[in-house]
């Protein structure tokens, strides 16, 4: 094997999607969930530079560039090594992009990584003979491994094509110290194409942990980040922090985690570090409903979070336990409250479509969603990923074939419920959207807590977005 001298690292032009390993959204007609960088690349693009290797950074569907514009790049550029931002809905049409790689120069190495792959990996590698090496779990040792020349025989964490065919390595270790890892290679990527949709400005993510400890049946989280919240240090992420505000001109961020608020000492801590450097910023985060309490709220409001992302799931108890959520229901209420109380805005996520829906159990989550009035809701189609428990479920219960991974994801329904079938669900999220967001007082209130005529203009372009899809 010889050592790389340069790296193209792609987001496929297959359609615009968060692709974070937990997290595989379409952009497509969900006007709450902003284009995120594809931070994943530019963490494996910082380990690469580090090792001396040249890096690329190119996100297709950002720029709305084809595959005429991907194969122009390889040309020019002669990559060495190719790794590609897999989703499971998009992977027959994202591996085209390897298919072309290898028709320009056979002797490029093509590499997918992606949650997909932690249980498909042979039999992606079966079905696709233009990828060399899918990438199970988290990779900055592992591709600075394989750049380096190393023999894919000896790298943890890769799965592979030998001479009999797929070969799956031992397992590779959770990064235990997560402040050991280099800052995403921002430099590389154009941060413009990444905006806070209400102010039009620049936005980015930043990644201050890795793990969730809940066993929720739907969630890829502890699968591809283990069940152990592994936490950045506030130094270290306030170190983030400014360098994005100094050297890239970013204010506004997306704190990513598996769940943000698992540890009050530790966000009080970067709250008020933030605080202490006078650092005028505004993020957003997510959060568990159970994990809230007033006085964290109010430091959060004072280093600039503006914004909790709930996932509360359903307006149903007995759903909640069904999906093993573990979460108190007559929490939710109060959390919501004390969110507006402090005057952190809240969106709530909700879930449609798992095996024991019917018309009975939607209702209650369309009330429900009513009831908590919070600043911004999204439904979502729940998934069956391969690796959870749903999956097993829904083949167990005869919705899905086994080793079938539906393309409809999140803003359609992949697979049916055992009272509704594909047909009957398909207009549900709308119906939702429809009754939460047209009603009269939501409308005048959202139209009056935005004092700002820039802000009031992009609520309203997102609104008649919103509107344009959910009355179609």
């Amino acid at each position: 094997m010889k050592s790389w001298k340069k790296c193209l690292l792609a987001v496929p032009p297959t359609g615009k999607y968060i692709r974070e390993d937990r997290c595989q959204t379409p952009l497509d007609e969900l006007h709450t969930v902003a284009l995120r960088p594809p931070i994943d690349l530019l963490y494996m693009a910082a380990a690469l530079e580090s090792a001396g290797v040249e890096c690329r950074v190119l996100d297709f569907p950002a720029k709305e560039k084809t595959f005429a514009d991907f194969e122009r790049e390889v040309r020019e550029f002669q990559p060495d090594g190719l790794i590609l931002s897999i989703t499971t809905p998009t992977l027959a049409d994202d591996v085209k992009a390897a298919a072309l790689a290898k028709d320009i120069d056979q002797e490029i190495v093509t590499i997918c990584k992606g949650a997909h792959f932690k249980h498909l990996d042979r039999e992606a590698l079966q079905a696709y003979p233009q990828i060399d090496i899918v990438i199970r779990g988290e990779y900055e040792e592992t591709v600075k491994e394989i750049a380096s020349g190393m023999e894919w025989s000896g790298i943890n964490g890769i799965s592979h094509r030998g001479a009999d065919g797929p070969v799956r390595n031992a397992e590779r270790g959770f990064i235990q110290n997560v402040d050991d890892i280099a800052f995403p290679a921002r430099h590389l990527i154009d941060n413009g194409d990444y905006i806070r949709p209400d102010k039009g400005e620049r936005q980015t993510t930043i990644v201050t942990s890795r793990g969730c400890p809940f066993p929720c049946i739907y969630c890829l989280a502890p699968k591809v980040s283990g069940s152990k919240v592994r936490t950045r240090s506030p130094q270290n992420v306030l170190a983030e922090i400014k360098e994005c505000v100094e050297k890239h001109g970013i204010r506004n961020f997306l704190f990513r985690s598996d769940l943000f608020t698992a540890k009050k000492k530790w966000v009080v801590e970067l709250c008020q570090a933030i605080q202490a450097e006078g650092l005028k910023i505004q993020w957003s985060c997510n959060s568990r409903i159970d994990t809230i309490e007033e006085d964290m709220l109010i430091e959060m409001k004072k280093a600039g979070c503006w914004l909790i992302a709930f996932g509360v799931e359903h307006g149903d108890p007995e759903m909640l336990d069904h999906m093993r959520k573990q979460l108190d229901y007559e929490k939710i209420e109060p959390a919501i409250r004390t969110c507006k109380k402090v005057g952190v805005k809240t969106s709530v996520y909700f879930l449609i479509g798992l095996p024991w829906e019917n018309r009975g159990t939607f209702e209650k989550t369309k009330a429900f969603a009513r009831k908590l009035d919070p600043d911004f809701v999204e439904f979502f189609y729940t998934y069956p990923f391969y690796g959870t428990e749903y999956y097993e479920i829904a083949v167990r219960e005869g919705l899905l074939e086994d080793g079938v991974l539906p393309h409809a994801a999140y803003n359609s329904p992949a697979i049916p419920t055992k009272f509704l079938s594909v047909d009957e669900l398909r207009p549900l999220r709308k119906e939702a959207l429809r009754s939460f967001y047209l009603r009269p007082g939501y409308i005048l209130r959202t139209l009056a807590s935005n004092p700002s005529p820039k802000i009031l203009k992009n609520y309203m372009i997102y609104g008649f977005r919103q509107l344009r899809d959910i009355i179609s």
